[in-house]
């Protein structure tokens, strides 16, 4: 069962398909050829503009999702989509979106879009340790790490507005990842909170070298079952 969250996003991409069988129905014959004309040509628009912002929204500007849409559109772009022969594939883009969402394959790629703004962050945090700035550093890789925990909360229907450690208590009970994780999620959680609250003499910069690395590791790893 999705979260309230992918849920809604779920009803979204139904109604979306649902909208564009109906649009692929209102083409009609003229004097130059049979095409989807005036007023229904304006809801035909409307509707190509709910639908690539949704899947931006959902799945973000650099998934195969809104590329397969871009892909499938006529040579002249958006404006030309006058064809129930146009609709059709973008149709099967959103019901290839919303059957990646519901069988599981949306936390994936959540991650994935999240990795490319973690990755900057972990970088800089690399920078500033290596530079003497192991108390920065150390904060930073923690934002990322509460970050990744709460989006792992999510996938399992867990109260992300909860504390990190207590979200690592839940993962674990929920055998999303072993002990041995765990322990390493609460050391570095410790060694965030430590800088957070101004206890810098509680870790080394070769501590923080290694909570970085550590957090890397992690956010490389596929939890999904």
């Amino acid at each position: 069962m999705l979260n309230p969250k992918y849920q809604r996003y779920a009803d979204r991409l139904r109604e979306l398909i649902k909208e564009g069988q109906t649009l692929a129905k209102l083409e009609k014959p003229s004097s130059v050829g049979s095409y989807i004309q005036d007023e229904d040509n304006a809801r035909v628009q409307s509707w190509l503009a709910k639908t690539r912002n949704i899947l931006e929204v959902v799945f973000g500007s650099k998934s195969p999702h809104l590329r397969n849409f871009e892909e499938v559109l006529p040579q002249y772009g958006i404006r030309h989509v006058q064809h129930s022969y146009d609709i059709h594939p973008i149709v099967g883009v959103l019901s290839g979106a919303l059957d990646d969402l519901e069988n599981g394959y949306f936390i994936g790629q959540e991650f994935f879009i999240a990795g490319e703004v973690f990755d900057s962050i972990l970088e800089q945090a690399k920078y500033l340790n290596q530079t003497g700035y192991k108390d920065p550093a150390a904060v930073l890789a923690r934002v990322v790490l509460e970050d990744a925990l709460k989006r792992l909360a999510r996938s399992e229907d867990i109260d992300d507005n909860q504390k990190a450690s207590v979200i690592n208590d839940e993962l674990k009970k929920k055998d999303k990842y072993p002990q041995s994780q765990w322990r390493f999620i609460q050391a570095w959680l410790d060694i965030g909170n430590a800088a957070a609250h101004g206890k810098v003499n509680e870790y080394t910069s070769e501590s923080v070298a290694n909570l970085i690395d550590g957090i890397e590791h992690f956010l490389s790893t596929d939890f999904r079952k």
